[in-house]
């Protein structure tokens, strides 16, 4: 053990001094700070936010302070050199419109739709400093219905998965899917839309992991694309009504007993039965905490979830369980396929802040990515179930 323990150290110290590390200081300077995404078979729908970076040491420094709002910003189609630009519509906030856009100004914006397959260029600069970044957006994304076979409960119990329709809006033009956005119960009636059902159960088999049982699966061709996103947006989310009456054997939240009514789960733990959210895929069991984090609350106290739920995969089929859901009701499914300035930027660690890992930028003399994706959507209806 005594020969070991030197051959170690021996080791350990001629490593050492092999090894040579920088520890120099760098000296900072100021960019711009740019986030831009565009969207395949649409006109431009997110603003491009512009910013500018701030020295660790300063403590003083406030966000407000770092607003860019003195930018020019213009879109490329490299193809073909049609520009598009942008102009400041809020805080460090640009857009193709503005308040007091001409018609011309609105026809330019309707006409630029992002073509997939294709490259464009960003360019965002003021008397500071530029910075440029590129961008070529996926080609078609395809989608179909994936069989996951059986499932195996952690009780031994097999119980089958559900095959739906991932493809009921694929036939739909762009300008067609414009008209759900304000009425998509009448959009589904109007174009006799199937929309398959779904059961949303809870207990060990369903709730308990990041593997527990998948309501329906969705495949794609993994090498054609990246990095793929879901995003899981409850067209019902906003509907209140009076908060749920618990119903026999179901344990799932705090309860009070309301002399009219009986017993209800308590959503906002005042003691009173009154409105609240009522499609919330409502579940205070620690585990849920694990997976989900506590429900976000507004000023009465109603707990609410993330919505759209936007969830990151490198690999089909994606499984569809209780994680991307946090609602009851019609959900619109979008599958984006990201490119590999997306990717990039996830390599660099981002949502886990890490200090030591910088993401992977894009944008050449500055901070930020500017990305693309094409996608797929399609309806789903999730009901609730009962506890297995």
């Amino acid at each position: 053990m005594k020969k070991l323990a030197i051959l170690t150290m021996l080791l350990t110290v001629l490593i050492l001094k092999s090894c040579s590390f920088d520890d120099s200081e760098m000296v900072y300077e100021e960019k711009l700070v740019v986030f831009a995404s565009i969207s395949a078979n649409l006109p431009i729908i997110d603003t491009v936010l512009v910013s500018k970076t701030a020295s660790i040491n300063d403590e003083s420094v406030l966000s407000s302070d770092l607003v860019v709002n003195d930018a020019q910003v213009r879109l490329i189609e490299d193809s073909t050199g049609k520009i598009l630009d942008f102009f400041n519509v809020g805080p460090g906030q640009y857009f193709p419109v503005f308040e007091g856009a001409t018609l011309e100004d609105f026809e330019n914006y309707t006409a630029f739709i992002i073509q997939p397959g294709q490259t464009y260029s960003l360019f965002v600069g003021n008397d500071m400093d530029s910075v440029l970044a590129v961008t070529t957006v996926p080609e078609e994304m395809n989608i179909r219905a994936a069989d996951l076979g059986t499932y195996t409960c952690p009780d031994g119990t097999e119980l089958s998965t559900d095959t739906i329709d991932v493809n009921n809006l694929s036939q739909f033009s762009v300008d067609q899917l414009l008209g759900f956005a304000s009425d998509p119960q009448s959009f589904i009636s109007d174009y006799n839309i199937n929309v398959d059902s779904i059961t949303f159960r809870f207990g060990d088999c369903f709730t308990k992991s990041f593997a527990s049982y998948p309501m329906f699966g969705v495949d794609f061709d993994s090498d054609n694309y990246q990095t793929i996103k879901t995003l899981t947006f409850a067209l019902d989310a906003n509907e209140k009504g009076l908060e749920p009456l618990i119903a026999i054997g179901d344990i799932n939240a705090p309860s009070f007993e309301d002399p009219d009514s009986g017993m209800f789960y308590d959503y906002n733990y005042n003691g009173i039965r009154d409105s609240t959210f009522i499609n919330l895929i409502y579940d205070t069991s620690f585990v849920n905490v694990i997976w989900k984090g506590p429900y976000l609350r507004d000023e009465n106290n109603n707990p609410s979830r993330e919505n759209p739920f936007v969830w990151s995969i490198e690999r089909g089929p994606i499984r569809m369980s209780w994680l991307y859901f946090n609602y009851y009701g019609l959900q619109l499914i979008t599958v984006q396929a990201t490119d590999i300035n997306f990717y990039n930027y996830l390599q660099g660690d981002p949502l886990e802040n890490n200090i030591y890992t910088l993401p992977g930028s894009n944008i050449e003399g500055g901070y930020g990515l500017f990305s693309s994706h094409t996608y797929e959507k399609f309806y789903v209806y999730l009901k609730k179930g009962k506890e297995y």
